[in-house]
């Protein structure tokens, strides 16, 4: 009998652990762009295809394009103008993610972000606060939190300054950990801001792992 309690206790400490260490890893990222850890960032971040994720996301903010037009500057969804926008000011916002979505970069970011809330915005600096009221915090933000498969996880979260944006983030298992494979922007419509605003600080955690 007390085998098969061990053997349970096991399983159970086994799939705790599984189920907090993606969780874990978003965390740790975060904490890592916070501190300008790079040394971390370059192993739990796979930096080219998060790039290519992100892309079409800032382009569509940065030019203004109707979503899922970012790739198609000939397309008949956009107008004249939209189409000049996309086309010159595509390669210089490449060249932007080149520089800046990079362990360095995301710190160099996460700095400039700061200014921004310290001198603008007037949002608390988080940095000065414990660590349980940073994660509670950070817990509030996030709206979405599933595995979709044993070794893939997602999880979308607010931005800290724009509850209309939204971050969606896509995990997956390297190795012996988890590391962010995928990363889109995606800015909410009135109506769905309205529906986040109403479900308040409800959130979906599962997993449909089968």
């Amino acid at each position: 009998m007390s085998r098969i309690v061990f053997n349970i206790s096991l399983l159970a400490i086994c799939a705790i652990a599984y189920i907090a260490a993606p969780f874990a890893t978003a965390w740790s990222i975060r904490e890592a762009v916070r501190t300008g850890d790079s040394a971390y960032l370059e192993r739990a971040i796979d930096w080219p295809t998060v790039r290519v994720t992100l892309a079409p996301s800032i382009k569509q903010l940065a030019l203004d394009l109707p979503p899922g037009e970012a790739e198609t500057v000939a397309s008949e969804n956009l107008t004249v103008w939209q189409r000049v926008k996309a086309y010159f000011g595509g390669g210089a916002i490449n060249t932007a993610i080149d520089n800046y979505v990079t362990p360095e970069g995301f710190t160099q970011l996460f700095k400039m972000r700061k200014a921004y809330r310290d001198y603008v915005s007037g949002v608390p600096d988080e940095s000065t606060m414990p660590v349980l009221e940073r994660m509670q915090r950070a817990w509030a933000r996030v709206k979405r939190a599933e595995f979709t498969s044993f070794t893939t996880f997602e999880v979308d979260t607010t931005d800290k300054l724009d509850e209309t944006r939204l971050y969606l983030a896509k995990f997956e298992v390297h190795g012996f950990g988890w590391v962010l494979k995928e990363l889109r922007v995606r800015t909410l419509t009135a109506a769905e801001a309205t529906i986040q605003k109403l479900a308040g600080s409800g959130v979906t955690a599962n997993s449909s792992a089968q």
